[in-house]
């Protein structure tokens, strides 16, 4: 429960793989092919995105996509020692310490990214491929923390950009659908 707000499990899910959706919707208009929702056990990578052309290497996406009906406190959770030093759970929000924040950033990169797991299946999707890391996020209550993850060497691209691209362009989005798009991610004009 969130402000006296019961959210169903389902709904959120359904934002995620909206929000997912939309994304790769954004990736394949800038001419990246994708595979969504790659596992390797129980780990899933939202997508992958490949893009080549006749004039440079090929270029690859490791996208994870971060999208609620509320604004996060932050995007990753508490690391597992602070978590554990705290008596807390993971998902608890509480104020962080900047350390606080670029362990989580780290520990979160790590689950993410470079898992060897996530690392074996991409090298299974495309041997020998260099790949980028990309952040794409809705609003998120702290923004300074969003400067760890690009620290640690992830593109951040704000959800709202890729509405914004996605309904710009395109005069197959009828109105009624792009104003149900936009509602998704309010704006925010701390940025």
């Amino acid at each position: 429960m969130l402000s006296g707000v019961v959210i169903d499990k389902r709904e959120v899910r359904r934002v995620a793989l909206l929000a997912e959706t939309l994304v790769e919707e954004w990736l394949n208009r800038q001419g990246y092919f994708t595979v969504r929702g790659v596992k390797g056990g129980v780990r899933e990578m939202d997508l992958l995105a490949v893009r080549h052309s006749s004039s440079s290497d090929p270029e690859g996406l490791h996208v994870e996509v971060q999208a609620s009906f509320r604004p996060n406190n932050y995007v990753a959770r508490l690391a597992r020692q602070h978590a554990k030093d705290r008596g807390v759970g993971r998902t608890a929000a509480i104020a962080r310490t900047p350390e606080m924040v670029r362990e989580a950033a780290q520990e979160w990169g790590h689950d993410k990214f470079l898992h060897p797991v996530k690392f074996s299946r991409r090298e299974a999707f495309w041997p020998g491929l260099s790949w980028g890391y990309v952040l794409v996020h809705a609003v998120v209550k702290d923004p300074p923390g969003l400067g760890e993850f690009r620290r640690e060497g992830m593109r951040l691209i704000y959800l709202k950009r890729v509405l914004e691209d996605l309904c710009r362009g395109s005069s197959t989005l009828k109105p009624a659908v792009k104003q149900s798009l936009e509602g998704i991610v309010p704006t925010q004009t701390s940025y």
